[in-house]
């Protein structure tokens, strides 16, 4: 019988860091943002308030990270939706595009977690920072896959406009993304989606709705 790995310290502080994180979202989801006291967030997690406060030098610290958990995992989905494999430049982008108006992205508990973070970002220089990486890790994504959607067509699209266009996609999928949450008996099956996709056809002069058939 193969003898299982012992982790390393820096594995094991990772783990436990990352825990705490998820005890954090826990609680946020829960009592929301003014609710989760380092108090609250041990008792999620079952450990010492002395041990959160080892990991992170502050609430806000803490409160930070979990953000930055919650926004990543959330981007993450579509980019692996998006990284299957597919030929065709445009069927990635469509494919990122539905991911992000569906199931598990669109959820209410999801919604509400990002309206307890968003408040702070008016307050808090940190989490404005932190909102503004998460932000253009999303569009970043979303012009990668327009400049392949272009390339693969035979476009040139300058830069400018690239990063006009990218801003643009960002917005709709933001919107939709927010009241779709929030709002997830208003719309019909795949609504959202055929939404999402006839903005982003119009935005970018390509059909994308035909490559999901």
């Amino acid at each position: 019988m193969k003898e299982k790995r012992r982790l390393s310290r820096q594995e094991m502080s990772d783990s436990r860091r990352s825990e705490l994180i998820d005890a954090t979202l826990r609680v946020i989801a829960t009592d929301g943002v003014k609710g989760a006291t380092v108090r609250a967030i041990a008792e999620e997690a079952a450990v010492t308030q002395g041990l959160i406060r080892y990991y992170f030098c502050s609430k806000d610290e803490l409160i930070i990270a979990a953000h930055e958990r919650h926004m990543t995992n959330l981007i993450e989905v579509a980019v692996d939706a998006a990284d299957g494999d597919y030929d065709c430049a445009r069927t990635r982008l469509a494919m990122f595009v539905q991911a992000s108006v569906s199931l598990p992205i669109i959820d209410p508990q999801g919604i509400a977690l990002w309206a307890g973070f968003f408040q702070l970002v008016f307050h808090s220089p940190d989490m404005r920072a932190s909102h503004q990486k998460t932000y253009h890790l999303l569009r970043n994504h979303l012009s990668r896959l327009a400049a392949d959607v272009f390339e693969e067509a035979g476009r040139d699209v300058s830069e400018a406009e690239l990063r006009t266009l990218s801003i643009a996609c960002n917005a709709v999928l933001d919107g939709l993304w927010i009241e779709g949450g929030a709002l997830p008996d208003q719309f019909a099956d795949n609504e959202l989606t055929d939404a999402a996709l006839s903005a982003f056809e119009g935005l970018l002069n390509v059909e994308l709705r035909s490559t999901l058939r």
